[in-house]
């Protein structure tokens, strides 16, 4: 990548880059849809490789146009593939001139446009129906279920660098250090070995805290005693690594140490269980069922994972109701837990690809229960 972090459209072949729109016009002729409006920031990312804050995608069954202001015009110009980029001082105006020009009778939109937003563009477009019949939300987004060679890699990429991470952030907590400054250092670290940013929800606590599961990170001290849960990833060309790692500080009580074995079981339990053609809820059970037959009913009440791309939690799911069959190139985390309220709270996530025969792991950061 140049070090401007735009793309190199020269070398798109070579990282295996598909036309996306080109995917999406074929299955809008399939469905009879005339023309769609696309303004979701990740569904326009995973569309044209680039991400671009604001602007509105026009995409007939022939061409594709990406509307922006003077803000975004330069950057896109750089970056977006497969798509004409066009300046606009009014991207409403644009889009209305368009839809005249073509003669288009109706526009399919995203089912998560504001009401606010639907009135306004009935508005601007009068005459012109605003489709819904085919979610083009729901047709990007199954899109967006099943990876890529190019997505896979920015995948690996990133839990590589999140691996390395962990191994890092063992060597660097101490007692007396803030849950903040740990996450500060894992970020870091992450930045300095190539990832684009670090993901700015990830969760670092410690002591007591860890008995929630999205605790969050405060200026609470590290104690000799505490457990310390990272829930962390870095990011590589827009795609999110996910990991959870807990480890003690000084010293562990014989109680943590079982919990965490459980944990580690469970978990492995349904890694060697991932296979395609399972639902969802049958991997989640597989888990859930040894964590309470341990005794430890009641402690593990979320979802035991979920899909992961261009956003840190995507669709499918493992969890009690997902009826979803699982299809190889899904991208998937497994993230058992334990969490005793008031007491300490433990979970273990890696992240892999369901393949055609089983799941590839990407996550090889150590599960041995660390006591630094």
């Amino acid at each position: 990548m140049p070090e401007n972090g735009l793309s190199d459209k020269n070398g798109e072949k070579a990282m295996g880059k598909i036309n996306r729109i080109e995917v999406l016009q074929k299955q809008m002729r399939e469905k009879g849809i005339e023309a769609a409006l696309i303004e979701n920031r990740r569904n326009r990312e995973y569309l044209v490789y680039a991400d671009i804050w604001e602007g509105s995608m026009l995409i007939t069954q022939e061409e594709a146009v990406l509307l922006v202001d003077f803000r975004y015009y330069e950057m896109a110009s750089l970056s977006v593939r497969d798509c004409e980029v066009r300046l606009c001082k009014s991207i409403e105006e644009a889009m209305r001139q368009i839809v005249k020009d073509r003669k288009l009778s109706s526009v399919c939109c995203e089912k998560n446009i504001s009401h606010q937003r639907y009135l306004y563009l009935k508005e601007v477009l009068e005459g012109i129906c605003l489709d819904d019949t085919y979610c083009m939300d729901s047709i990007i987004k199954e899109n967006r279920k099943r990876k890529d060679e190019y997505e896979l890699s920015c995948l690996r990429t990133a839990q590589e660098i999140t691996d390395r991470a962990y191994e890092y952030i063992l060597t660097r907590v101490k007692k007396g250090l803030k849950e903040s400054e740990i996450r500060i250092e894992l970020g870091s670290f992450m930045i300095r070995q190539g990832s684009e940013n670090f993901d700015i929800g990830y969760i670092s606590s410690s002591g007591s805290k860890t008995s929630l599961p999205h605790g969050g990170t405060g200026d609470k001290v590290v104690e000799s005693g505490d457990l310390i849960m990272i829930d962390f990833g870095a990011v590589i060309g827009g795609y999110h690594s996910d990991c959870t790692r807990t480890f003690a500080v000084g010293s562990a009580t014989d109680r943590q140490k079982e919990v965490y074995e459980i944990v580690r079981r469970a978990q492995e339990k349904a890694l060697i269980s991932i296979h395609p053609g399972v639902r969802g809820c049958d991997i989640d059970r597989i888990a859930r069922d040894y964590i309470n037959e341990s005794g430890y009913q009641g402690c593990f009440e979320h979802g035991l994972g979920h899909s992961i791309g261009l956003e840190g939690h995507e669709n499918p799911r493992f969890n009690e109701t997902c009826q979803e069959i699982i299809c190889p190139n899904v991208v998937m985390t497994v993230e058992p837990g334990i969490y005793l309220e008031h007491d300490f709270g433990i979970r273990i996530e890696d992240m892999g690809v369901i393949t055609e025969t089983g799941f590839e792991n990407f996550t090889k950061a150590s599960k041995e229960f660390a006591i630094i």
